[in-house]
């Protein structure tokens, strides 16, 4: 885990790093996307809270999930019992009650939250570096996964971040494999020709798609299924989980297993914050941040593999696992690197796992 107290950097040769923005234009293209006042903090006061120590150091936490979301039933949970014990109550604020990603991190960076969660493309805004976890084909697996996100590139990484724009990175949880319903099978990148596929709005998602000869279609996930079911969208990409909570089989014929991207979610504090803690209370943190990424990433292995199983036994939606992985993995090799401004730590990262 990336720890809470300064890191010594990473060993090895320099890297050669694009520096990200500073933290006022970053602020103000945050601002761009929120849509909110930069300076104004934000009105929690029509959230309904649980009770709490009136003695307790409070923690405001903001996600854009379901309650019923591994992020907030076994992360934000884990969070909230293991750091009682040391003089703090968590409170969350799901479903995006705080509002999008944008706002959020500029919540946190202004003073309005103490914690949030910030895909990377999000924190890329700030430190184009940070953006590299929603790269396609970063990893094959949760293992390679672990050790990358917990490993020295990261960290050093996420240490650069906070010097330059105050935002610091406690914690990396897993999100889920990202894979492509459609109705018909998936197996090449000859089978994406002409497909309109939703993904979320951010840029990187359409850089991806298109070298794997697909279009994307950035879309709120809230209007994906009326948009597969009224013909505006032809297939859509997700985790597990998410397909399922969505329904998404309702209205696609195939799963295809791509596997195209193992997507990690920042747990997003500002030093300020990590700075106002005494020692104890930081190692407080960074272990209850552990317990709960590991019991985030856990409940959502378990759900997918569980979900993935009743989907074959109930046959909810014909899964294939026919895909030619390697396909898509070859154009991503060939094209992708030069197509991004952090190519080389895309590669350092997966050297560093390989």
């Amino acid at each position: 885990m990336t720890p809470l107290t300064p890191a010594v950097p990473a060993s090895g040769g320099a890297r050669r790093r694009r520096r990200g923005a500073t933290t006022l234009a970053a602020a103000l293209s945050v601002l761009a996307l929120a849509g909110c006042g930069l300076w104004q903090p934000v009105d929690t006061s029509q959230i309904e809270k649980a009770t709490v120590d009136p003695d307790a150091r409070v923690i405001r936490f903001a996600h854009q999930y379901d309650p019923a979301h591994p992020v907030e039933s076994c992360g934000a949970a884990t969070l909230r019992t293991e750091l009682a014990d040391d003089g703090f109550a968590v409170e969350t604020y799901p479903s995006g009650q705080i509002g999008g990603e944008g706002e959020t991190t500029e919540q946190i960076a202004t003073g309005g939250l103490e914690l949030g969660v910030v895909g990377p493309s999000f924190l890329g805004i700030w430190y184009p570096d940070a953006a590299v976890l929603d790269a396609p084909f970063l990893f094959t697996d949760v293992e390679q996964f672990d050790e990358a996100t917990n490993g020295p590139i990261m960290e050093q990484v996420y240490e650069e971040m906070a010097a330059e724009t105050g935002l610091r990175v406690n914690s990396t949880w897993y999100y889920g494999t990202r894979h492509i319903t459609a109705n018909k099978e998936i197996n090449t990148p000859d089978d994406l020709a002409g497909l309109k596929i939703r993904t979320p709005d951010a840029p990187l998602y359409i850089t991806s798609f298109a070298i794997m000869n697909g279009s994307a279609t950035p879309m709120a996930l809230s209007e994906a299924y009326l948009g597969l079911q009224q013909g505006a969208i032809d297939a859509q990409e997700n985790p597990i989980p998410t397909i399922d909570v969505q329904k998404f089989y309702e209205v696609q014929d195939y799963l295809n297993l791509t596997g195209h991207m193992v997507q990690a979610v920042n747990i997003v504090s500002s030093e300020r914050f990590v700075e106002s803690l005494t020692a104890d209370e930081r190692t407080g943190l960074e272990d209850a941040m552990e317990k709960a990424r590991i019991a985030t990433r856990d409940c959502i292995v378990e759900a997918e593999q569980e979900t993935l199983q009743r989907w074959k036994d109930e046959d909810v939606i014909t899964v294939n696992d026919e895909v030619d992985v390697a396909a898509f993995q070859g154009l991503i090799a060939e094209e992708f690197p030069s197509q991004v401004p952090w190519g080389d730590l895309y590669l350092e990262i997966q050297e560093s796992v390989r």
